[in-house]
């Protein structure tokens, strides 16, 4: 049992910085019905072809059919979906593998956790749940003691290589995923990369190079077989020592697969078979934790591959890398910021970050692209973040927003705005987030917002004040000001009293004044 603890301390370990690489916290359980629109507005990842696209938030899985006219979710119950949020998707025409992830409290405090892939053939008409990719748990039985095996064994090109075996879901979420038309590919925080050639029902390990090896192929394992033999622990395939078996990122067509790791990035062109392996050391990426992977085509028929990576304090860097395949080299255009997420198409490559949305047309010149919102402001993200980014087909630009999804027909020069809405959302008069805290909820330019929807027709006077428990006014937010508009409508509360200040713990109540009309809602303000 000592072995499992071992392993379980180590990626525990990892933990703070594990919860960097993903950017929303995870549902204990995922939503109980099936209902038309979008289950959560913090989207996270995003994949799909033509008209159809998946969204991926920590409450749980949606879809478009019709390039976003309307969203249906689907929930554990009725779909057969793991356990929480989702942590990665793969789409191959009607075919989707979806993994989920929750957290989880142990002795070690709240952990992140693997719920398990599930597929579908028909596009979500149907689901099976495959479970988390791991290794079965060996017991061993010596002289009357019972214990449990750390390692298996597999045949490296005619060597015998030690395997760590993962064999639980905690700290063994699943990051990424990747089908090529033939192998299904997964990246797990504990569990490291797998390979599956039947759809998800199995999976195989796959080893990459040792930290300190830029190459691994026949010749590299046959000229090492003595050392390997020598030592076989240290030549294991082991996250406990060589970081670049700890992987987050997957990108495969064809038999080509690059993977982001904590130790760099591989590049396999035979299918798995033999990698190059690149690092802030050997090639000059930006840093050598690499959580997010992108291909762009560009238009002369030449590719780029895009890597965000975070630092690991040995002088690389977070940042923005591509491969320069003429130079077999890595150039690094945008640093010091942690990009979420990339997209591209053959014009533009786009950055998910924590600042906003950045675009480049060269690769090398990046802007900050502005806020995002309806044509007419009735709709606004009240999100500084960017979680996700992909560039369909048509040229259709899909933006995953802590608040929201953002999509664009023009390359960014106007928006189409689709959030989730509350389940008291059918009312006229409704504010979220409820319970609400202004340091960290909806926080656009700094600043956090309470979002206070309502209904009025053109020229209506709206008024709408904040008063505390013992309903004292605290802010007008709206002082009878004429409606430009007619239909759904939102207004903002940052927290703050007329003086500016952020107001106390409590319950506020929330009135409006349409006309001859009045409304009211409360909200509960945690700072």
């Amino acid at each position: 049992m000592r072995t499992l603890l071992t392993l379980f301390v180590f990626t525990v370990s990892l933990s703070v910085h594990a919860q960097l690489l993903r950017p929303t916290n995870f549902s204990l359980a995922a939503a109980d019905t099936v209902y038309s629109g979008l289950i959560g507005s913090s989207i996270s990842d995003l994949a799909g072809q033509g008209d159809t696209l998946w969204l991926g938030s920590g409450h749980g899985l949606s879809a478009t059919y019709d390039n976003g006219d309307s969203f249906v979710g689907f929930s554990r119950r009725f779909s057969n979906l793991g356990q929480g949020g989702v942590s990665a998707l793969a789409v191959w025409g009607d075919t989707i593998w979806v993994a989920m992830g929750f957290d989880t409290t142990t002795a070690f405090g709240d952990l992140k956790a693997g719920g398990g892939i599930s597929r579908s053939v028909d596009a979500g008409a149907s689901w099976i749940h495959l479970g988390q990719p791991m290794d079965s748990l060996q017991m061993v039985i010596e002289d009357g003691d019972t214990s449990y095996a750390k390692y298996s064994e597999m045949d490296l090109m005619g060597v015998s290589i030690l395997t760590v075996d993962v064999v639980t879901e905690v700290q063994n979420i699943t990051y990424d995923l990747a089908f090529d038309g033939t192998r299904l590919w997964a990246t797990s925080f504990g569990g490291g990369l797998r390979v599956s050639y039947d759809l998800g029902d199995t999976w195989l390990r796959v080893m990459l190079p040792w930290d300190d090896q830029t190459r691994l192929d026949a010749d590299v394992i046959q000229s090492m077989e003595a050392d390997i033999l020598d030592d076989p622990e240290y030549y294991a395939l082991d996250p406990l020592i060589h970081f670049n078996h700890i992987a987050f990122a997957v990108k495969a067509w064809n038999d080509t697969v690059w993977v982001g790791t904590s130790g760099g990035v591989n590049r396999s062109v035979d299918g798995g078979l033999s990698w190059d392996h690149f690092t802030f050391q050997n090639s000059n990426i930006s840093g050598n934790w690499v959580i997010a992977l992108n291909r762009q085509s560009l238009e002369d028929g030449s590719e780029r591959i895009w890597a965000s990576t975070i630092t690991t304090g040995a002088d690389d860097v977070t940042g923005f890398s591509f491969y320069d395949a003429e130079a077999n080299y890595w150039r690094a255009p945008l640093l010091n910021y942690r990009i979420w997420n990339i997209g591209s198409d053959a014009s533009n490559v786009y950055a998910a970050t924590d600042q906003g949305l950045w675009k480049s047309r060269d690769g090398l010149h990046f802007v900050l692209l502005p806020n995002f919102h309806h044509e007419d402001y009735s709709e606004i993200v009240y999100s500084d973040a960017v979680y996700s980014v992909l560039v369909n087909e048509d040229g259709t630009l899909w933006v995953g927003t802590g608040d929201g999804l953002a999509v664009s027909f023009n390359e960014g020069l106007s928006w189409n705005i689709h959030k989730a809405r509350t389940t008291d959302s059918s009312e006229e008069f409704y504010a979220y987030p409820n319970p609400f805290t202004p340091r960290y909820d909806k926080v656009l330019n700094g600043q956090g917002n309470l979002i206070i929807r309502y209904s009025a027709d053109a020229g209506e006077a709206v008024s709408i004040h904040i008063f505390d428990f013992a309903m004292h006014r605290v802010r007008e937010v709206v002082g009878n000001i004429e409606s430009s508009l007619s239909g759904p409508q939102e207004r903002t509360w940052n927290g703050r009293n007329e003086g500016g200040y952020l107001v106390s713990n409590g319950t506020y109540f929330i009135r409006i004044e349409r006309g001859s009309d009045i409304h009211w809602t409360k909200v509960m303000v945690i700072n």
